[in-house]
C-alpha cells in the first residue's frame, strides 16, 4: 500500500526522498503492535543512510499498529529536516517532500499536557535530557514499550521497567 499523495504519483524520487512506512509491511508486523517511539529510531525514516533493518521494521509498524510520539516529535523532526538541508544532506525540495511524507504517517501523537514537574523530576532521576524524559514519561503513561536508540534512555527504560520495542532485525 502506497502513499496516497501527489508525489507518490508521481515518478519515483531518489530513495533519500521517499518514505515506504505504506509499502507492504513485513510479515512480522501486526495490527496489534503498539509502541512509543523516539526521535533516535525515527530519524533514520528520513535519512537513509543511518536506517538499520530496526528502524526499518519501526516505520513499517507504523502503516499499522498504533505507534505513538509525544507532541515534541513534530518540533524534533522538523528540527532534523532542516539540519538535514543546511548540512547538504538533502536538498530543499527533499526537505520539503520528507515533511509531507512525515505528516501523511499513521502516528498517534498525544497531545495531553504534561506536568513540568513530572518531566524535571524524569530527566533529572535518570540523567536524561527532557527531550527524552517526554518519550519515557509518555511510554510509562500508556504502559507501552519503547523503541530508542540512545543508550541513557535505554538504562532509564529498565530503572523504570519499561520495555524496549523488539522487533525482528
Amino acid at each position: 500500500m502506497a502513499l496516497k499523495s501527489a508525489a507518490a504519483r508521481a515518478p519515483r524520487k531518489p530513495a533519500a526522498t521517499r518514505l515506504v512506512a505504506r509499502e507492504s509491511p513485513p510479515a512480522y508486523v501486526t495490527a496489534s503492535v503498539a509502541f512509543v517511539v523516539d526521535a533516535s529510531v525515527s530519524a533514520a525514516w528520513f535519512l537513509p543512510d543511518e536506517a538499520t533493518d530496526y528502524t526499518r521494521a519501526a516505520l513499517h509498524a507504523t502503516a499499522t499498529g498504533a505507534v505513538w510520539v509525544p507532541t515534541l516529535w513534530l518540533p524534533e523532526m522538523a528540527n532534523l529536516l532542516h539540519g538535514a538541508q543546511r548540512r547538504r544532506r538533502i536538498t530543499a525540495a527533499q526537505r520539503a517532500e520528507l515533511a509531507a511524507a512525515a505528516n501523511a504517517l499513521r502516528l498517534q501523537v498525544c497531545r495531553e499536557p504534561v506536568s513540568l514537574l513530572t518531566l524535571d523530576a524524569l530527566a533529572a532521576d535518570h540523567t536524561l535530557s527532557a527531550y527524552d524524559a517526554c518519550y519515557l514519561e509518555l511510554a510509562l503513561r500508556r504502559r507501552l514499550p519503547l523503541a530508542t536508540l540512545d543508550k541513557a534512555l535505554l538504562a532509564a527504560m529498565q530503572r523504570c521497567d519499561v520495555p524496549a520495542v523488539v522487533l525482528p532485525t
